[in-house]
């Protein structure tokens, strides 16, 4: 931006808004994958959010553990659940529209889901309804975890093991 730049404080003032509720949104999504992990009994290494895009360390699933797999598939449709929710309560998003919005940010989640799931024991709605439950149940955790994690860029797995 140069001496001129057509740029307004108020529009720079609202890209950064824009940009914290991104980064927000982000760290929902991330912290409900480790409120995932913790439900599942998966150890939780590190959360990260750097860049625009954010990181989940966890343990290796045993895929020959039925409840183990049952866990990580709703640990992997939490990070889902958690970004709508936070849409929801946030940004005044009906349930149905948020899951929509969020299930965008959410593709390689959702492909590592549909990878997994033939190891599962239950339907893909059981896995889904499992996860909204978990991430609602866990709410006023994953809104401080969330808070944090955008001001620290990083959370130790002693927060969720």
């Amino acid at each position: 931006m140069g001496l001129f730049s057509s740029t307004t404080p108020e529009q720079k003032a609202e890209r950064r808004r824009q940009e914290q509720e991104a980064d927000l949104a982000l760290a929902a999504h991330e912290v409900g994958h480790a409120i995932g992990c913790a439900a599942a009994r998966i150890e939780v290494r590190h959360v990260r959010l750097s860049g625009g895009s954010g990181q989940v360390s966890h343990a290796d699933v045993d895929l020959d553990d039925p409840a183990e797999v049952d866990g990580a598939l709703v640990m992997t449709l939490a990070g889902w659940a958690a970004g709508a929710e936070w849409a929801h309560r946030h940004h005044g998003m009906s349930r149905s529209a948020a899951l929509s919005w969020s299930r965008a940010g959410a593709r390689k989640d959702w492909a590592e889901f549909r990878r997994m799931k033939r190891h599962g024991s239950h339907s893909g709605g059981w896995y889904e309804r499992a996860a909204q439950k978990l991430v609602r149940a866990n709410w006023s955790r994953i809104e401080r975890y969330t808070r944090e994690l955008v001001r620290t860029g990083q959370l130790p797995g002693s927060r969720f093991n």
